[in-house]
């Protein structure tokens, strides 16, 4: 295989606002409007064409009609959210409804359309704990594989709101967090799983950006548990106490997979034996590949930020490989993150982790 990139390799750009809510959503709206509006028609047109294969077909109009009765859920769930995501809709001229489809595209894609996921999306991630890690602190890290098209949308968002701890995010232009590390030291990332049970709800990056207010593990897990979620989800979290778990989620169900016994991997087919009887279809043969490969590859080591670097770069098994290029299915990795909570670092890169970039932001 080759492991090279067929497309241009771009640095990751990052973005930095402060002020009350409100104001780093007009700003982050106004700095990347055009870019938002571009990834819309993108997203928008990705999930239409998702429902539409699977027997269920829907105008534009139609579909956000559907989607706007998720925003009183939203709006319920965490008002500042709900604020900053109309400030970000508003200054990039787009309805809240086409940013919040853009924004929560997995979740909403599976509610329009209840169908299977292709074969090939998703990510590989990785709970390291303190036992388990070469200076004896906590690890998180993940590879986010996606259509390749939304590479050139990815960046990196700084906030510094009011009376909230900062926050320091991978995402992509418009998004809410994705992954990400607050000054407070709580971590978290995601990977995605799909099951039956998809309802209205809060979408995902609401469960993430809602964790970048909070300051500990527990509370993480307490919030994401308690929520109207819309769809299944897989969380990693930690925090700068060492504290780690994984949190398996359908929209009406979850099952924590804790650090106990060593290092927590995680791709997106569902582990839990009773969650997995939720599992909307067989997710493919990639997931099952890197999971299988990425679980020898920590076999009896102790990992660092260079070693998990090397894990995120494995290309063994071709098109099932960890690290993911545009000629399978059109899915690649769009980025890589690792995450340091007790020592406030979060390590990042546009693209695939041994061709990118690698920036390094510290969070305090």
């Amino acid at each position: 295989m080759n492991n090279k990139a067929n497309y241009p390799i771009e640095k990751l750009p990052v973005y930095e606002f402060r002020g009350s809510i409100s104001e780093i959503g007009h700003q982050y709206g106004e700095t990347c409007r055009e870019q938002i509006k571009e990834l819309c028609e993108i997203r928008i047109g990705a999930a239409l064409e998702h429902a539409q294969e699977r027997g269920r077909s829907f105008t534009k109009k139609q579909a956000l009609e559907l989607i706007s009765q998720n925003t009183p859920i939203i709006k319920n769930f965490d008002l500042e959210i709900y604020e900053e995501t109309a400030a970000i809709a508003e200054s990039a001229n787009v309805s809240f409804e086409e940013l919040i489809l853009m924004q929560g595209l997995t979740d909403y894609r599976d509610y329009l359309s209840w169908g299977k996921i292709a074969d090939g999306f998703g990510c590989t991630s990785i709970i390291t704990p303190r036992q388990n890690s070469k200076n004896g602190k906590l690890l998180l890290a993940q590879n986010w594989d996606l259509g390749t098209s939304n590479m050139p949308y990815v960046c990196f968002v700084i906030r510094h709101p009011k009376d909230k701890p900062s926050s320091y995010n991978l995402t992509v232009t418009g998004g809410l967090s994705l992954i990400g590390l607050n000054s407070h030291g709580v971590a978290i990332g995601t990977n995605n799983i799909k099951s039956t049970d998809s309802r209205l709800g809060v979408h995902y990056l609401n469960l993430i950006h809602k964790a970048m207010h909070l300051n500990s593990c527990d509370k993480v897990v307490n919030m994401i548990q308690s929520a109207q979620r819309s769809g299944a989800h897989y969380f990693l979290i930690g925090d700068k106490n060492g504290n780690s778990a994984g949190i398996e989620c359908t929209a009406l169900k979850s099952a924590i997979r804790t650090s106990e016994n060593g290092i927590v991997t995680h791709c997106n087919h569902i582990l839990d034996k009773e969650l997995a009887k939720l599992e909307a279809e067989n997710m493919g043969d990639s997931t099952c590949a890197r999971q299988k490969r990425v679980d020898e590859l920590i076999q009896n080591k102790k990992l660092c930020v260079d070693s998990i670097k090397d894990i995120l770069s494995d290309h063994e098994n071709d098109e099932f490989s960890i690290c993911r290029h545009s000629d399978m299915n059109g899915i690649s990795t769009n980025a890589s993150i690792i995450i340091e909570p007790e020592d406030g670092k979060i390590h990042a890169c546009r693209s695939h982790p041994h061709l990118g970039e690698w920036q390094t932001f510290s969070a305090f």
